[in-house]
């Protein structure tokens, strides 16, 4: 059993402006968490990390996490997907060639410009291939823009992010949206930051419920190179792998980010084994051990060569969406890990699904 957590109680929530300062008061809705019905359920075997990479496919089966405490009934979010992708749906008309009395038939087609998610291990990704990455920082003296966090788009006003990236002297007041290298200036948008909002469980130094919710200025307009991503909605699985993107450090002792957006497939780990490779004892990050809100994630099959790092913090731990190829699922937000690809030790991320109703009654009210 887990010990009582003081990082996890119901207070209420505060939401913050750029400059730090606080604004209003928001109720706090933590109903997704009933403990009456958590339960951690892990195989007897890791067998599920051996799943054959042929072809380096990306696995979606599932594996047991914890017990949903969610009904049947669709939630905003998932009600919210369906809507985005019905605008990324185009209908054509065509003349049916079967049959003696050929009939005008509609054909639905996808608005949206496909790339290549095979590819494993820490490379460029493709322009438009994370259409819902955002870059967070602030902008200098000189104009520039200086990168400090990722962030998902999830909405048209509204970025996931990690609460951690917005606390402190570092906390961001611009966002960029709709690029692959930071370096390009022509490319995508970029926008003020009106309102920044983190979970008010977050204790720092202790890292339990880092998650934050950013407001734009200016709600974007969706189209091929910027397009909102998902929430994950399974309680009780979680998919065997899963991608991550982010500007962060391409090696630990590195002392600048890549100006080039960067993918690498995962492979989910459990939390019981994710809780053995952290010492709870020795940790402020984590003084009561790895909880169900969050979930872990490291390169168990290829020498954990692969891994999130500095720089990645507040990025999207992510799916293609099994029914929308356009699409993504946001899982998890980058939180925090020993090192960066340190062996037998996975990332841990926030698990968005845990958060799924403070996030829709602020994003979805």
């Amino acid at each position: 059993m887990y010990k009582k957590n003081p990082f996890l109680s119901n207070i209420s929530m505060f939401s913050v402006s750029s400059n730090g300062n606080e604004l209003n008061k928001t109720p706090v809705n933590n109903k997704p968490l009933k403990v009456s019905v958590i339960s951690i359920v892990f195989p007897i075997n890791d067998s599920y990390h051996s799943t054959s990479m042929q072809n380096k496919r990306v696995s979606m089966d599932k594996i047991p996490s914890i017990t949903s405490p969610y009904t049947d009934s669709k939630s905003k979010s998932e009600l919210k997907c369906e809507e985005y992708g019905r605008q990324i749906l185009g209908t054509t008309n065509a003349l049916s060639l079967v049959g003696t009395n050929p009939e005008v038939i509609t054909i639905t087609n996808q608005k949206c410009k496909t790339t290549n998610h095979l590819v494993v291990g820490g490379i460029d990704a493709s322009p438009g291939e994370f259409p819902h990455m955002i870059a967070l920082g602030i902008k200098a003296l000189d104009g520039s823009f200086i990168f400090s966090c990722g962030g998902t788009l999830i909405a048209p006003e509204w970025v996931l992010t990690a609460a951690h990236c917005t606390y402190g002297p570092r906390s961001p007041t611009n966002a960029r949206i709709g690029i692959s290298n930071l370096r390009n200036n022509q490319q995508g948008i970029t926008t003020t930051i009106n309102r920044i909002i983190r979970h008010p469980s977050y204790k720092p130094p202790a890292m339990y419920a880092d998650i934050a919710l950013v407001k734009l200025s200016t709600a974007v307009a969706f189209n091929n190179e910027i397009r909102p991503a998902c929430l994950y909605q399974p309680y009780d699985t979680v998919p065997m792998q899963a991608w991550i993107s982010g500007w962060g450090v391409t090696e630990f002792d590195a002392e600048e980010e890549s100006d080039q957006l960067q993918k690498a497939l995962l492979n989910i780990v459990d939390n019981i084994n994710c809780a053995i490779k952290y010492n709870q004892s020795t940790s402020i990050a984590i003084p009561y051990g790895i909880m169900p809100s969050m979930i872990c994630a490291g390169d168990t099959l290829s020498g954990w060569n692969k891994d999130t790092c500095q720089g990645d913090s507040g990025g999207p731990l992510q799916i293609p969406h099994s029914r929308n190829e356009c699409l993504f699922q946001v899982l998890g937000i980058t939180s925090f890990g020993q090192g960066c690809a340190i062996v037998n030790t996975p990332g841990v991320y926030t698990r968005v699904s845990h958060y799924l109703n403070w996030i829709e009654d602020i994003v979805w009210p």
